[in-house]
C-alpha cells in the first residue's frame, strides 16, 4: 500500500514546476485549467487482501507494497465534464496526464457528474514512480 500523501505532494510539486496551478486539498490535488474548470486528482487504493497487498501506510509508511499492488491515480472531471474531450480540453489537463502517466500506477479518467470510468491507462512497473 502506498502513502497517498507523499504521492499527491509529488504530483502537486511537479505540476507547479511545469507552471500548472495545482494545490493539495486533503486527499486530493486540485488542478485548475484555463477557463476555471478544476480537475480533481486522487489516489485510489488497490483492493488486495493483506499481506499480499503490502503493509498499510497507517501502520508503517516506510514498508513496501507487497506483490506490486499499487493503487490507481484518478482524474475526475469538473461538473459537466462527462467525456474525455471535455476533460482533456486544455493544456493543463494534458500536462496532468503527462505527469500521472510517469508512474507505475494505472491512471483512471472519471466523468465529472458520475463515477463512470471513461478511460484507464495502464501503468508499468519500469516507470519512475514504481511502487507508488
Amino acid at each position: 500500500m502506498a502513502n497517498k500523501r507523499f504521492i499527491l505532494e509529488k504530483v502537486e510539486r511537479n505540476l507547479k514546476q511545469r507552471g500548472v496551478a495545482a494545490v493539495q486539498s486533503g486527499d486530493s490535488v486540485l488542478v485548475t485549467k484555463t477557463g476555471g474548470d478544476v480537475l480533481t486528482v486522487s489516489y485510489v487504493d488497490k483492493s488486495v487482501q493483506s499481506p499480499m497487498g503490502g503493509v498499510s501506510d497507517a501502520a508503517s509508511p516506510f514498508l513496501g507494497i507487497g506483490i506490486a499492488a499499487p493503487g490507481s491515480l484518478k482524474i475526475k472531471g469538473a461538473a459537466g465534464e462527462n467525456t474525455l474531450a471535455a476533460i482533456m480540453d486544455q493544456k493543463e489537463a494534458l500536462e496532468l496526464m503527462h505527469e500521472l502517466a510517469g508512474y507505475a500506477n494505472d491512471v483512471v479518467v472519471e466523468a465529472g457528474d458520475s463515477t463512470a470510468e471513461l478511460a484507464r491507462v495502464r501503468g508499468h512497473e519500469h516507470l519512475l514512480g514504481m511502487g507508488s
